[in-house]
């Protein structure tokens, strides 16, 4: 069967949850995108692994909780298939303790099941364009980092981070969290890829991060409740 132009363009999706109707009802919203294909759903681990070199997709929206295993423990092994896919966690359940874990692992990023398809869709299109997404209010369930991983949180309090940043790099961090790219960011802010390159390299610096995806970590918790880390 021949492919399309149309089709080789298109974000290649895999859907991974054991919810019938929740995938389902996926797959015909996200039909409505003309920027993303579904390219298969798999209502477990085991049909996950066949769908990736099988369809061999772009992003994988995967769900935290499946019949026979835990979603946090597909990554690696989706990872090892395909180490350029993007994942982006699914919860319909407070994702205590499953934001960090999911990260530390290898997810882009995290929806909770009762977004709105515009979100799903934003979200999908941000990863697959190497940003990272998080569904808003989750940065609650962020979780300091312990010796079992290796994301980097501030150990400083809130108004120290702050106050670290000049009124550019917040400007740039800002552009960061929302998955823009340098070219991207020296567009929006009038200034040329070098400087944004630079201010991103200052604040890793400042953030003791060596990942853009840790900078926006931390820069979700400086914006969050305040509290010390």
């Amino acid at each position: 069967m021949s492919i399309n132009s149309d089709e080789l363009q298109k974000v290649k999706v895999v859907i991974v949850d054991d919810h019938t109707l929740f995938a389902e009802g996926t797959v015909s919203l996200l039909s409505f995108e003309p920027r993303i294909l579904v390219v298969g759903i798999a209502k477990n681990g085991i049909e996950c692994m066949k769908l990736m070199s099988g369809t061999k997709p772009d992003v994988v929206l995967l769900d935290i909780n499946l019949p026979d295993t835990w979603g946090t423990d597909l990554i690696d092994k989706i990872k090892k298939v395909n180490n350029r896919v993007k994942i982006l966690m699914l919860t319909g359940q407070k994702p205590q303790g499953y934001v960090t874990k999911s990260i530390s692992k290898g997810a882009n990023g995290f929806l909770l099941k009762d977004c709105s398809v515009k979100e799903m869709i934003q979200g999908i299109l941000r990863v697959y364009q190497d940003g990272v997404y998080f569904s808003q209010g989750l940065e609650a369930f962020l979780q300091p980092v312990n010796k079992n991983n290796n994301l980097h949180f501030p150990v400083q309090p809130v108004e120290t981070l702050r106050n670290l940043l000049t009124k550019r790099e917040i400007e740039v961090i800002e552009l960061v969290s929302k998955g823009l790219h340098n070219k991207e960011i020296a567009s929006a802010l009038g200034i040329n890829v070098r400087t944004v390159e630079f201010h991103v390299n200052n604040i890793l610096l400042k953030f003791g991060v060596s990942t853009r995806l840790e900078a926006v970590l931390n820069w979700a918790y400086v914006n969050s409740s305040g509290l010390y880390l």
